[in-house]
């Protein structure tokens, strides 16, 4: 019986020890995790900038309910409309001063941005304009795609279930290279681009309005991208009906796609695509064949525009007659940045198609 209670005894203190073990591995994992957080969803106050891209609809959504009063004017879209910069955006409308914020995030589709107006408006938040960037995008990307996506993860996964939205991230240490910039992180050196981003939402580079030097073509190219989400546009049409019941100012535009980009885009249905946007929504259609799309200098590389191209989107929306008119004049094509709604549609079609 000793003996029997001696060996129980070893085996019960082996198991507790292995499960010691076991769990202070666990332990240092999570504590890894959250030092390190490559996606910032826990220093969402704090943001660091290294090479790894942050969970910018999570972090941003987060931050904008923590300042309810401080912004009632919003940007909306994919990574894209990152570079429409704060000097071209309107001021005050109808008596009242706006406060910009750009909630752009990598692949940012319409039924985020919806989920997330909603968001705002049932936390208090009160807005004023929505400006919303589409594209492409819209056609390929679905939701649940990005639910399962650490980088872009939407906010309302974490309004569901904060357990669910944070299990994974305390599962994902990252590569070394980023832990190692987080180990020598200095937070002076990038006080400037986090100011930027609490003030407005994107990189102080949105103020560059140079062009390209010497492109590397080869960044330029463009595969298809295909058309699976072929419903994608009622998306569009909630974010117009929502904006409506709430008395908000609603501006919708395409973006000016690189022309390797459109081009595929358009065999893939993108035409399609806006015709049906435009049978319950009035947008700015700035996706032609014009002087700008078939200029890499006016981009970084095929999927993204400059802020000088920006500013020229904002002139044509919210300039004056004049600025309107020179950016047309610039672009080549008077279709640039057309109004397009229901009962023009199959006419702008028509000229899109006989540009090619």
């Amino acid at each position: 019986m000793k003996r029997f209670i001696i060996k129980s005894s070893c085996v019960i203190l082996l198991a507790f020890f292995s499960l010691l073990v076991k769990n202070r591995s666990i332990i240092q994992m999570v504590c890894m995790a959250f030092h390190y957080d490559t996606f910032n969803v826990f220093h969402w106050k704090d943001i660091r900038f290294t090479d790894a891209e942050p969970n910018k609809n999570f972090i941003k959504t987060r931050y904008i309910l923590e300042v309810p009063q401080k912004f009632n004017a919003f940007v909306f879209g994919s990574s894209r409309i990152g570079y429409i910069p704060p000097d071209g955006l309107p001021k005050v409308l109808d008596g009242t001063d706006l406060h910009w914020y750009n909630m752009t995030c990598s692949e940012g589709i319409p039924v985020e941005h919806y989920m997330t107006l909603q968001t705002f408006l049932n936390n208090g938040v009160h807005v004023e304009m929505v400006v919303v960037g589409f594209d492409n995008i819209s056609m390929y990307t679905s939701l649940d795609k990005h639910k399962h996506q650490l980088l872009r993860r939407p906010y309302q996964v974490y309004e569901d279930s904060k357990w669910t939205f944070f299990k994974p991230y305390l599962k994902f240490v990252g590569a070394e290279s980023i832990m190692a910039q987080v180990d020598s992180y200095t937070p002076e050196e990038h006080a400037e681009k986090k100011q930027f981003f609490y003030d407005f939402g994107t990189d102080p580079l949105v103020a560059d309005f140079g062009l390209t030097e010497d492109p590397q073509m080869d960044r330029y190219e463009a595969g298809f991208t295909g058309f699976p989400q072929k419903d994608s546009y009622k998306d569009l049409e909630k974010i117009v009906h929502l904006c409506r019941e709430n008395g908000i100012k609603l501006v919708l535009f395409t973006s000016p796609l690189y022309q390797s980009i459109y081009r595929n885009s358009v065999a893939d249905g993108y035409l399609s695509f806006l015709k049906d946007v435009a049978q319950e929504c009035e947008f700015y259609n700035f996706s032609t064949l014009n002087n700008f799309s078939q200029n890499p200098k006016y981009y970084f590389e095929a999927n993204h525009y400059r802020p000088a191209l920006g500013i020229r989107i904002e002139k044509v929306m919210f300039g004056t007659d004049a600025e309107r008119e020179e950016v047309r004049r610039e672009s080549g094509d008077d279709l640039f940045g057309a109004k397009v709604g229901a009962e023009n549609v199959d006419y702008v079609i028509g000229r899109l198609l006989e540009q090619f």
